[in-house]
């Protein structure tokens, strides 16, 4: 494949159809994710049910976020080393045992401990399914290819919101078991698959990490990544803050993420076709600045329905570079190295996990506007670096 090509991108619409692994993959992962209960309610089980504090609260899921920042770039080198088929049955499996144990730890190192071993596994197999849908379509399918995974996990994600919301009012020990039990079941989907073209048995393993981390163009497109990530995970950390200091109730922070949801399913199903004609870089720019603008317009929010407003934009943001960056980094690794490439570029998602509440909270301190405004000006400062980007001005391929 031609790296050039995965720079700039083409504009050849990509074919209907696509492999009937593909759909599996991507119909039975989504479908997994309304399962997925727990992550988005992890810090409402560890302060109403087991009763810690909120500072210690805070150091587990510091060993979450910790461990999501390892578990990419690992299991992107296990897709890479023993098969994607083996490394998503592997990490649910392992995730399942976690989600398991921790319905029965009660310690703060247990706590902490399995708070990092489910970091480390729960995104494990999007990586995999990644750079195994890149394996079986083509580059001119991949845009297309990712859109539709990335609605079917929002898809998946709204359900288990209700179904996590109606449990953790009363039952918070069942988020354990739930995601437990759709990590198994998907696996043994996953086992009835046919195996994926992977590297020949008893070949050296072509590209290690050493080469992968070399590659200037990765770690460039990751740094931007992290930078674009950070202000766009302000929805967690910062956004709540925001609505509370307007006075307004929780309520409306919930219809936030309905809204969030909602444009998701709504939209990208009509703005597929347009991303699927925008080059991989120019779709990240174009996300990367609808972020900043949608973030930085919290700050001029007053009332339920401007902060709606602002997280529609926002949301466009968000569906635009994350297709787009998986399409982009799909495209930059060899054959031999999609998992480990996609797996360095996972670990931004866990870094911004680990960066917005700290970054926010320095800039809180300074006044709302600072982080609103600063949100704003770092996403476009990303924009601007990914639009060069994407008109040719990069840096030299790596000669390792």
């Amino acid at each position: 494949m031609s790296k050039a090509a995965a720079e700039t991108g083409t504009a050849t619409s990509p074919p209907p159809r696509f492999p009937a692994t593909y759909w599996v993959l991507v119909i039975g992962y989504g479908a997994s994710r309304v399962g997925a209960v727990l992550v988005p309610y992890l810090t409402l089980y560890l302060v109403t049910q087991l009763h810690l504090s909120v500072d210690t609260a805070g150091q587990v899921l510091a060993a979450f976020g910790a461990g999501w920042v390892l578990g990419q770039p690992l299991f992107g080198a296990a897709a890479d080393r023993i098969g994607r088929k083996s490394t998503i049955v592997v990490s649910l499996a392992l995730t399942a045992t976690a989600y398991g144990l921790l319905a029965r730890a009660t310690t703060i190192p247990e706590l902490v401990a399995l708070a990092a071993a489910i970091g480390l596994v729960f995104d494990a197999p999007r990586t995999a399914i990644s750079a195994w849908i890149a394996d079986i379509l083509t580059e001119q399918q991949r845009p297309r290819g990712y859109g539709l995974q990335y609605w079917m996990i929002n898809a998946g994600a709204a359900a288990s919101g209700i179904i996590g919301g109606y449990l953790a009012s009363s039952h918070m020990g069942w988020l354990c078991t739930i995601d437990a039990l759709t990590c198994l079941a998907f696996a043994l989907v996953v086992l009835a698959l046919p195996a994926t073209r992977d590297r020949p048995v008893n070949t050296p393993d072509p590209v290690g990490y050493r080469s992968v981390l070399s590659d200037r163009r990765l770690l460039s497109f990751t740094g931007i990544s992290l930078a674009t990530l950070t202000v766009y995970q302000q929805m967690v950390y910062g956004l709540p803050l925001a609505i509370h200091a307007d006075g307004l109730s929780p309520a409306v922070y919930g219809a936030v993420n309905v809204a969030n949801a909602v444009t998701v399913l709504a939209l990208q199903p009509l703005l597929q076709p347009l991303m699927d004609r925008t080059p991989p870089l120019r779709a990240t720019a174009v996300g990367a600045l609808a972020i900043g603008l949608g973030m930085g317009a919290n700050g001029l929010a007053h009332g339920a329905a401007a902060f709606i407003a602002a997280t529609v934009v926002w949301t466009l943001g968000e569906m635009a570079f994350c297709v787009g960056a998986a399409a982009y980094v799909a495209g930059l690794a060899p054959d031999g190295a999609r998992g480990r490439y996609l797996g360095v570029w996972g670990a931004a998602f866990g870094g911004s996990a680990l960066a917005a509440p700290l970054i926010g909270a320095v800039a809180l301190n300074r006044g709302s506007d600072w982080l609103w405004a600063g949100s704003a000006v770092l996403a476009s400062l990303c924009a601007a670096a990914l639009a060069l980007q994407a008109a040719g001005r990069r840096p030299a391929a790596p000669t390792a």
